[in-house]
């Protein structure tokens, strides 16, 4: 099968088997295919927000000291080989193809869901490159997501907030023990979580498993930011990231003290691979600079803690950055939680002067006019795709400009991973940087 095949033939298997969280399929495919996933080390990490940054921060670190290092993240961006990585590299069309003719009998004989197949890839191809540690990103919760097959020698989960309701649970404390499925016998577990509900439920679980737990609650503020990069200083020691927002701090920092936990467990980190790591960074969608003049930011915030995220970040750049005011381009799927996420933009009005609600192409992406019921806003457009937003936003920002020499806008494209795909591509085509 071609590449492009594969994908298509992958990415049916999402609507044909949909999600259906349960360990027994993907359990007895991985027996039947060897076992890859007991062949290498393992760093296991969950949380609603953030995860993603701390698991490619940590393996931007465990690369830079030298071991061989695999990650897999989801969902990805622009390209489905962003989720297999060895060594910060995706894995190429060809293994791709090598990989699922190896693992199609499989798939088929344990009617593998999408995520499950795509894990079940990743943990043969890890196996065959040989990689000495793999840092494993949960898809979803954390008890019945396919990834919690491994033994791993360090748990993180990053925060907790409401995602993902018709899976997890409609409040924080059922999403936190779902998530909290990943917290293994005598594994260390580190956690960012502010709730004191869910620190004394993983407090106790972890006691159950005789396993030690660190609470990371001290987080320093960013300096000499730049829409490049930010510094920060934790523990005497100064680090730079290019990544923006006081949020990816905290990311940082975690990954930061899962390298000492990685070395009290016989991994050798030194500083210097730490901030080299943290340095090198490269992530793809979180409040992504895409261009300057006009300012484009391009991010994947999808729930009510993201958007905040984003929001703050914003206030702060409009601080050193030349513009007034936000053009908002919002493409939402259907079953987020819209009035808690219009609640958060309604909050942040004062920085906002206009809003174009838009529609990804993705069968749950919500429509525009369903959005709007939510909104109590003066300007807002709509379009049926995240195309004709864009050029929207971008006349109106010109439209601006010219009548108005000293007011500028910045453009935000947000709402959910295809939103901001979309966006990135039409612009890497379309608007030179």
């Amino acid at each position: 099968m071609k590449f492009s095949d594969i994908i298509l033939y992958l990415y049916n298997l999402r609507s044909s088997k949909g999600i259906d969280l349960t360990l027994e399929r993907i359990k007895d495919a991985l027996s039947a295919a060897g076992n890859p996933n007991e062949k290498f080390k393992s760093i296991h990490i969950a949380g609603t927000k953030g995860k993603g940054s701390i698991s490619t921060m940590l393996a931007s670190i465990l690369k830079e000291s030298g071991y061989n290092v695999g990650l897999y993240t989801s969902p990805h961006l622009t390209d489905f080989r962003e989720r297999l990585r060895v060594n910060n590299k995706k894995i190429l069309k060809k293994e791709v193809r090598e990989i699922f003719n190896e693992c199609k009998e499989v798939i088929e004989k344990f009617n593998l869901t999408f995520f499950e197949a795509v894990t079940l890839m990743a943990f043969v191809y890890f196996e065959k490159n040989k990689i000495e540690i793999a840092v494993i990103e949960v898809g979803m919760g954390g008890r019945y997501d396919a990834t919690n097959v491994i033994n791993p020698i360090l748990s993180i989960i990053s925060n907790i907030s409401i995602d993902h309701q018709e899976f997890l649970g409609n409040d924080e404390i059922s999403i936190a023990k779902e998530k909290a499925g990943i917290i293994k016998n005598n594994v260390p577990l580190i956690t960012c979580v502010e709730q004191d509900e869910i620190l004394n439920l993983y407090n106790t679980i972890c006691k159950q498993k005789n396993s030690k737990l660190i609470h990371l609650n001290f987080f320093p503020k960013g300096m000499n930011k730049d829409l490049k990069f930010q510094e920060f200083v934790y523990k005497n020691k100064q680090y730079t990231i290019p990544l923006l927002g006081e949020h990816q701090i905290r990311n940082a920092v975690c990954a930061i003290e899962a390298t000492e936990k990685l070395k009290n467990l016989g991994i050798e980190i030194s500083d210097k691979a730490i901030k080299n790591g943290l340095r090198n960074v490269l992530i793809e969608g979180r409040l992504e600079v895409f261009k300057r003049i006009p300012l484009i930011i391009i991010d994947v915030a999808h729930n009510k803690a993201s958007f905040e995220a984003l929001f703050n970040t914003m206030l702060e750049i409009k601080h050193t950055e030349n513009f007034k005011s936000i053009i908002l381009i919002l493409g939402i799927l259907k079953y987020k939680n819209m009035e808690e996420i219009f609640n958060i933009v309604s909050k942040f009005s004062g920085l906002i002067s206009t809003i174009i609600l838009t529609k990804p192409n993705y069968k749950l992406a919500a429509e525009p006019e369903d959005m709007k019921k939510f909104l109590n806003f003066e300007n807002v457009f709509s379009t049926g795709n995240v195309k004709d937003a864009i050029e929207m936003a971008l006349d109106i920002n010109k439209t601006k400009t010219n009548s108005t020499a000293d007011i500028t806008t910045a453009i935000v494209i947000a709402g959910s991973f295809f939103t901001a795909a979309e966006g990135k591509k039409y612009l890497k085509f379309n608007l030179k940087h």
